[in-house]
């Protein structure tokens, strides 16, 4: 899978998730049903993976992207959430280090309560 830019949609999985997601939603599939069928998919190629970082960022981009989905279309479920917040802080500790972490996660707690995320 390749990459080119940062934004969510600039990413072969995320267009991939997204192609699955408008396709099934086209059928006229629940965004809450959408959802489990497009992780019960992912996360079995996901289980495949040898490569521990690999899978962790892939999986990040499977959650976000499903944030960003469910939250067009009105339906973001607090798990999705969670685990999309989660998944970024995992990511985050593994670029910058803990140490590091402390001060950007006070920030973002203040952003994410802006939102109503936290």
């Amino acid at each position: 899978m390749g990459a080119w830019g940062t934004g969510l949609w600039e990413d072969d999985l995320s267009c991939d998730i997204q192609d699955e997601w408008n396709e099934l939603m086209d059928e006229g599939v629940s965004p809450r049903k959408t959802t489990k069928i497009i992780l019960k998919s992912w996360q079995e190629e996901f289980s495949d993976y040898d490569d521990e970082e690999d899978k962790l960022a892939d999986e990040s981009i499977l959650f976000i992207s499903l944030a960003g989905l469910q939250m067009r279309h009105r339906a973001l479920t607090s798990s999705v959430k969670k685990k999309a917040i989660q998944l970024i802080k995992k990511v985050q500790i593994l670029l910058y280090g803990k140490k590091a972490m402390r001060k950007v996660t006070r920030k973002e707690k203040r952003y994410w309560k802006s939102l109503k995320i936290n």
